[in-house]
């Protein structure tokens, strides 16, 4: 009985966290489903300490811009971010928006939730204003499917998935793929 339990609220929670990212129902995109490889187990969220901003964001910043099937570029500078998305991403004019949250962490929402891309955009943050680790550690991006997973303290973020990213030579900025859209932080 208790093992149907578990499983029960596993899928309830697996409901709700796809409902979440499902998107807007107008968007041209993919929307996720179950069986997409980074539709990962909800029971294995991994906790993690976000990189933080020297300076806590008061409020929610955002920035919005329409993007057709030739790519462009969403410069963010007052988060420190640049979305590029290449030629082929999206198949039409597809509204892009990017909401920083309001905190320490670097983490980011991207709308329309849901989407999947034909080809890897690439998200690159400054460096410069956050507060970079010591000894060495290797920074790399995190997948949060709820906002409500980041401590706007900056102290902690659970994420469903980490991704590999790089840091340029001159520690200035870090860069990841994204290939779909919910929670991201650094």
């Amino acid at each position: 009985m208790i093992y149907k339990n578990v499983v029960r609220t596993i899928q309830l929670v697996a409901v709700a966290v796809l409902a979440a990212c499902a998107g807007d129902p107008t968007a041209t995109s993919t929307p996720l489903t179950p069986s997409a490889p980074y539709a990962s187990d909800v029971s294995a969220l991994m906790a993690t300490t976000p990189l933080n901003r020297v300076v806590a964001l008061k409020h929610d910043l955002s920035v919005a811009r329409t993007i057709g099937r030739e790519g462009g570029t969403i410069k963010f500078p007052a988060a420190g971010l640049t979305l590029t998305i290449p030629a082929g991403a999206v198949s039409r004019n597809t509204r892009f928006s990017i909401t920083a949250l309001k905190g320490k962490a670097v983490a980011y929402e991207f709308q329309p939730h849901g989407t999947v891309f034909a080809r890897s955009l690439i998200a690159e943050q400054t460096l410069l204003g956050t507060q970079l680790p010591l000894g060495g550690e290797i920074l790399q991006a995190g997948y949060f499917p709820n906002r409500t997973l980041v401590d706007p303290s900056g102290a902690s973020a659970l994420v469903s998935e980490f991704i590999p990213g790089a840091v340029d030579t001159q520690l200035v900025s870090f860069r990841w793929k994204i290939d779909h859209f919910s929670g991201y932080i650094v």
